[in-house]
């Protein structure tokens, strides 16, 4: 049976701190086991087998946006870094939805 889903991409800041590699883990988690409809990714998670800066940012960013422009919506689930504002910036210029994580686990159109 085949089902049509929406792709949601988890953006998430990284800076070489591990431990947002775990709350990036929880979010994208809890975001999919709420929503089985759909599917979330996050390139935190994806791409954790590289060390941060093992292939250089530009090379990370490239990557992560690759993946980007085949999802349907970005959420925006941590404070906002150099990576995630790249991020914000690529969906915004073609024209994908952004959404904002809220504290209380529920999605708000993304505000600046």
């Amino acid at each position: 049976m085949f089902h049509l889903f929406m792709i949601f991409y988890v953006a998430h800041a990284h800076s070489g701190d591990k431990s947002n590699i775990e709350k990036a883990k929880k979010i994208t988690h809890d975001l999919q086991v709420k929503d089985l409809a759909n599917c979330y990714i996050c390139p935190l998670l994806t791409f954790s087998d590289l060390e941060y800066g093992e292939i250089g940012y530009d090379a990370e960013m490239e990557l992560c946006l690759d993946v980007l422009q085949f999802c349907d919506r970005l959420i925006v689930a941590s404070e906002i870094s150099k990576g995630v504002k790249t991020e914000i910036d690529f969906a915004k210029l073609i024209k994908m939805e952004v959404l904002q994580l809220g504290k209380d686990g529920e999605l708000r159109p993304f505000t600046e």
